[in-house]
Order: C-alpha cells, then sequence, then structure tokens
C-alpha cells in the first residue's frame, strides 16, 4: 500500500463507527419510540436533578424527568421505570451544563462528544499500541457504534482518557498521567485496575494520584452534598449490583444467575474475581514491563483482565481489553494468530445483530480484520466463522429457542426509592432474558476474550530487557501496519 493509499485508508477508517451509528438511525429513525441516547437520557436527568438541588439517585425527579425529556421519546414500557444513573458524583456533575439545554440539543452535542473522543482514543491507542489507527477502529467500531454511541455510553470518554494516561506514563510525566487516570474513573471499575497498576509501579504518582482523587471527593461533595456522596458508596453502588444481577451480560454475576445461582453469592463471586482478575492483570503488566522497558503497559493490561468476570460488565466495558492484546498482537508473533483470533470474535456485539445493521457487517469486519492481522487465508475464515454464528441465531430463533417475549407490568414506587429499586423490578422481568440463545451468544465473545488475555499473559514470559533499556518498537510488517 502506497503512502497516500494508507493516508486514504486510514481516515476513512475513523468513519467506521459514524457509518454504521447513521445507519442504524436511519434504519430506527429518530421519530416516534427510541432507545437513542437512552443511557444518556438518565444522565442528562441526573444532571438536571442537580442543577434543582435534589438527590440524582432517586426515583424521583429521575422518572417524571426521563418520562418528559424528549424528543426522541422513550420507549413507553419504560416510562414506569426510573433508569438509574449509577455513575460517582463527581462524574454526574459533567452532565449538568448539558442538562440546562434541550433534550435533543444535549443529546446531538454529546453525541458529537463521544464520536470526537472515540476518533481520539483510537489515535492515542495508536502511538501506546503500535498497531495501526486501521486495526484499532476495525476492533472498536463494531461495540463503539451499536452499544456506545447509540445509547449515549461515556465510555469512549473513559478510553481517550486511559490511552492519554498510557502515554503520559511512558514519557515519565506522572502528575498529568494520574489527572487522566483519574479522569477515567468516571467509569470506577474500568479505571479502579488501572490506578491499581500505576500505584504499584510508579512511585512518583501515588501523590498525585491521591490529590485528585480528593479533588473528585471535594467535586461530588460540591455537587450533591456529602449525605448524598456517602449514600453513594454506602447504598447505590450495593443497590446497583443487586438490581442488575439478572440482567443479561458478561459477568460471573450474571453467568452464575442465568444459571440458577441466588443473588447475593453471584455478587460476592463476581466481586472476588474483580479482586483476583485486577492482581493478575497488574503481575501480568509488571512482568511485560520488565520485558518492553514500556511503562504504558501498566495501564492498558490490567483493566483488560480486571473486565473479565466481574460483577456487572456490558459489551461496551470488554472493549477496554483491545488495546492490551493488539499491543502483543503487533510485537509478538508467536502469539498473533491467537490474539487477532480472539479479538476478532470478541469485538463483535452478537446479542445486538438482530436489532442492528451489523447483522450484514458482521463477517466483512471479522474478515477484514482477521485479512490484516493474520492473512487473507484467515480473514476467508473468519468471516465464515461470523457468517455461521449469525446464521445459528437465525436457527435458534426459528426454532423458537430465543428469548420469550414478555409483558412488563409495573408496581407503584415510592418517590423516595432508589432508582435501582424499579430498575431491579424491570432488568428481572425483561432483560435476564433465559434462552439458549442468549446462552450462546456469550460463548463466542467469552471465548474470544479468553483466548487474547491468553495471548497477553503468553506474551509476559520471557526474559526482561536490560534496566534503562529504552522501550521496544513495534515490528513493522506486511500484516500488521504501524502508523
Amino acid at each position: 500500500m502506497t503512502p497516500a493509499a494508507q493516508r486514504v485508508a486510514c481516515f476513512a477508517a475513523y468513519l467506521i463507527a459514524p457509518l454504521i451509528l447513521a445507519a442504524m438511525i436511519a434504519v430506527n429513525g429518530m421519530r416516534g419510540e427510541t432507545y437513542l441516547m437512552g443511557d444518556f437520557r438518565a444522565f442528562y436527568c441526573a444532571g438536571n436533578a442537580i442543577a434543582q438541588g435534589a438527590n440524582p439517585y432517586l426515583t424521583e425527579p429521575l422518572r417524571t424527568c426521563e418520562a418528559h425529556a424528549g424528543p426522541p421519546a422513550e420507549p413507553a414500557f419504560l416510562r414506569p421505570v426510573a433508569l438509574p444513573a449509577p455513575l460517582p458524583p463527581y462524574a454526574l456533575v459533567l452532565f449538568v451544563p448539558l442538562s440546562l439545554l434541550p433534550f435533543g440539543v444535549a443529546a446531538a452535542c454529546y453525541g458529537a462528544l463521544l464520536v470526537a473522543a472515540m476518533m481520539a482514543a483510537v489515535a492515542l491507542f495508536a502511538r501506546v499500541t503500535g498497531a495501526s489507527s486501521i486495526l484499532l477502529n476495525l476492533a472498536f467500531a463494531p461495540i463503539a457504534a451499536t452499544v456506545t454511541l447509540y445509547v449515549g455510553q461515556p465510555v469512549p470518554l473513559v478510553f481517550a482518557a486511559l490511552a492519554a494516561a498510557a502515554l503520559l506514563v511512558r514519557s515519565g510525566r506522572w502528575a498529568a498521567a494520574a489527572g487522566c487516570a483519574m479522569f477515567a474513573s468516571i467509569e470506577p471499575h474500568v479505571a479502579l485496575a488501572a490506578i491499581a497498576g500505576m500505584l504499584v509501579a510508579f512511585p512518583r504518582v501515588r501523590l498525585p494520584l491521591v490529590g485528585f482523587g480528593t479533588a473528585l471527593g471535594v467535586v461530588s461533595v460540591a455537587g450533591v452534598g456529602w449525605a448524598t456522596s456517602l449514600s453513594y458508596v454506602r447504598d447505590v453502588v450495593p443497590a446497583h449490583a443487586l438490581a442488575n444481577v439478572y440482567e443479561w451480560q458478561f459477568s460471573l454475576t450474571s453467568i452464575l444467575t442465568s444459571a440458577g445461582v441466588a443473588a447475593q453469592p453471584a455478587i460476592r463471586a463476581g466481586e472476588l474475581m474483580f479482586a483476583a482478575m485486577v492482581v493478575v492483570g497488574v503481575v501480568v503488566a509488571l512482568r511485560l514491563r520488565s520485558l518492553t522497558a514500556d511503562a504504558a503497559v501498566v495501564v492498558i493490561v490490567p483493566p483488560a483482565f480486571a473486565l473479565f468476570g466481574g460483577v456487572h460488565v456490558h459489551f461496551q466495558q470488554l472493549a477496554v481489553a483491545f488495546p492490551a492484546i493488539l499491543y502483543v498482537c503487533v510485537r509478538y508473533p508467536r502469539v498473533r494468530t491467537l490474539a487477532a483470533s480472539g479479538l476478532a470474535f470478541a469485538m463483535i456485539p452478537w446479542n445486538v445483530l438482530g436489532s442492528s445493521v451489523l447483522a450484514g457487517l458482521a463477517p466483512l469486519v471479522a474478515g477484514t480484520f482477521g485479512a490484516a492481522t493474520i492473512g487473507r487465508r484467515a480473514g476467508l475464515v473468519f468471516a465464515l466463522c461470523a457468517a455461521g454464528i449469525g446464521f445459528s441465531l437465525l436457527v435458534l430463533g426459528v426454532l423458537g429457542l430465543g428469548p420469550a417475549p414478555v409483558h412488563f407490568v409495573a408496581q407503584n414506587y415510592a418517590p423516595s426509592a432508589l432508582a435501582e429499586v424499579s430498575w431491579g423490578d424491570f432488568s428481572r422481568g425483561v432483560l435476564m432474558r433465559p434462552s439458549p440463545m442468549m446462552h450462546w451468544l456469550r460463548v463466542p465473545t467469552m471465548t474470544g476474550l479468553a483466548c487474547g488475555l491468553a495471548a497477553v499473559a503468553w506474551a509476559a514470559r520471557g526474559n526482561a530487557v536490560r534496566a534503562g533499556r529504552a522501550p521496544l518498537r513495534a515490528p513493522v510488517s506486511a500484516a500488521v501496519p504501524v502508523r
């Protein structure tokens, strides 16, 4: 590929996720009832509650705001439910300025911010990992468009912050790195593992992390008050874990409850697995750092392991593992096939194929990724496998093995109750979706992610470089172009 053609390809790759998003909006429409920016609706109304001096975690005023914030209007079956905004108080404060705008205008501004943040994250991760922005865009785009940008999850902001933190620790800019890592704690369980790794590996980052953490605490108290800030940790976090315990997702807790395990033991098991995987991720990161002399791995590797299992893990959070997998895919030919194969199947949100335009694009995306990382033959195999998984959903649906239709009947919820009370009823009644199809849909994702993490751990084996040696440069190969 000529330099000019590669520049065009890099530019076009940045448009993959926005174009998939635009196609989804065009197909699903913006009029009437839609879940477009549905998660953002909760954050918007939480910001509105803070602006009014109200508690952003209670049923009211969340429920009333969410029901009347549109257009676009939320689905009617959700209106009796208060969709919770379980982010920390300091994160919800960020939504106060947007809450002062009409919902449609705020959603458009926020959507543009998310698209820009995802593009920035890809550009920064390209520098961190040594992989081309083309590969990163291919890996991120399916999840980013369907379960992140479309619903308005703040994950792109977190990814951009983590990528920036990785580059900053590489250059020894400790205070700035600490600030970016703490900003990423908008999603605490995503950033926590990276912060833990930094605390262990970099003594000079500890004091700045404490300082920025204190600042976030001050912002929380200033925004919602001491009592609500304390209630978030004491009441909201446990209530949210319990409310989502039966929701179909990729956490160990959800898998256990799908198998019939009671809620509390499933939550405890998820918490223990999260803690154990954080430790494993930090150990692997430290080993990989000694092998490569690259401090950036301490930021990107621990979150990759921490989000495997746990209590509450959705597709958009699983994507935090992709940069670490690509990092070793580029640098270590011996694990490239395992890493690329795993990522090719972990990056497709199989559970939304039936409701998005990605159904027809999944074989193309998986096949292109395989061809770019391993070779054309692998790309063909990946495309056929992706098409086979898509076809299996059709077969399971025809056989009546998909989730059964449900009719949710809301109860009367006290305005002073946590939003998780009504959401928990809705989650148990509608989102659990027990069926052979939904059990099967976890398999390619979890298997692919396990393969990718195994590749990262395998790459960490070897002889360490001498102290003081500069970070290894990613090898340039025909299969994995480095921008």
